[in-house]
């Protein structure tokens, strides 16, 4: 993450002023800048220090986190209806769903449970973390970064409480899960670690190499673990030992990544904006099984990547600048 002071002086720079993607014009106009892709509205307000994991879908329905509004919106896929705002106590920095429940985080360090049908908030779960960063559900548990203090913390679905705090490496950022192996990355220090889920004990397995790069998101896909994230390209990397097995030129660096349809899918950024951080798509490639690469989307103006998932046969990316959530069929 980046510091405070060049997270303002960019934010300054570039940021887009809230009237300009609140008013009815401005959301329509921005409708269009993905042409491959349908729009629905969802919400704005991502602030200056932009959040990564704003969208969690579950069936036909979507959940969007709100920052700056303090608040979460359920959606109705594929057409976007409405259906509930929850106003929570802080921004609202990231949300999933699963183990019977939706989860959402505030900058605050506190951790919401909600029940997804009554849409209301059923236990507020203080994490003490330093710097709380994105939530994860794998393992039985609930998983929240503490980004600067070098830990993941485990929340017990039962008891509401964190039970675990298994430290890795300088700030945690992105989390996947097969069995009952976890898998961590670190974007200070570029290290990837393997959590056993039923011990609680982290190995590392290995590094990410680059003087500017930070690794910062993951994916799983067949028998690789998938590393992208800024001044990166796309790093196959061995789960179980931690070989590097290639690099794969992607046109820019990755935002994102997420497995879906057989395939990775990748928005990436150009390398002007890779330097300020904040997450301004060009485009979005679709990586094959076989290495082969192939841009599936274009955008045609700014289109800021604040969430990713998949679901319903397509792909999702929840634009929490000009208030949108984009569909790309899979």
């Amino acid at each position: 993450m980046k510091s405070a002071a060049l997270l303002v002086a960019v934010a300054a720079a570039i940021a887009v002023p809230a009237a300009a993607v609140s008013s009815p014009e401005a959301s329509e106009r921005a409708s269009g800048r993905i042409p491959a892709a349908h729009s629905v509205r969802a919400c704005a307000g991502a602030g200056p220090y932009w959040p990564t994991m704003t969208l969690a879908l579950q069936g036909r329905t979507a959940w969007v986190a709100c920052k700056e509004r303090a608040r979460l919106v359920r959606l109705t896929l594929p057409g976007g209806r409405k259906t509930s705002t929850v106003g929570l106590g802080g921004p609202v920095i990231a949300v999933a769903v699963g183990l019977g429940s939706v989860w959402a985080l505030d900058t605050g360090s506190t951790l919401y449970r909600l029940d997804a049908k009554r849409a209301r908030v059923t236990k507020r779960i203080q994490l003490g973390a330093n710097a709380p960063y994105n939530i994860w559900i794998g393992g039985g548990a609930v998983w929240v970064a503490d980004d600067q203090g070098a830990a993941v913390l485990r929340v017990s679905p039962a008891s509401n409480k964190v039970v675990a705090r298994i430290p890795v490496g300088d700030g945690p950022a992105d989390m996947v899960f097969r069995g009952s192996q976890a898998w961590v990355v670190t974007h200070r220090d570029n290290t990837i670690f393997r959590i056993d889920t039923a011990t609680n004990v982290a190995t590392r397995l290995g590094r990410v190499e680059g003087n500017d790069a930070a690794a910062e998101r993951l994916a799983l896909l067949g028998d690789a673990l998938w590393i992208t994230g800024r001044g990166m390209s796309l790093v196959e990397m061995d789960p179980a030992t931690g070989a590097i097995r290639r690099t794969l030129g992607i046109g820019g660096t990755g935002i994102d990544v997420i497995a879906a349809a057989g395939a990775l899918w990748v928005p990436v950024r150009t390398a002007a904006v890779d330097r300020t951080g904040f997450p301004t798509m060009t485009a979005v490639r679709r990586v094959a099984a076989d290495g082969s690469v192939k841009t599936v989307a274009t955008a045609r103006g700014r289109v800021d990547v604040h969430g990713l998932a998949s679901g319903l046969g397509s792909v999702w990316i929840a634009d929490n600048t000009s208030g949108l959530l984009y569909r790309l069929a899979a």
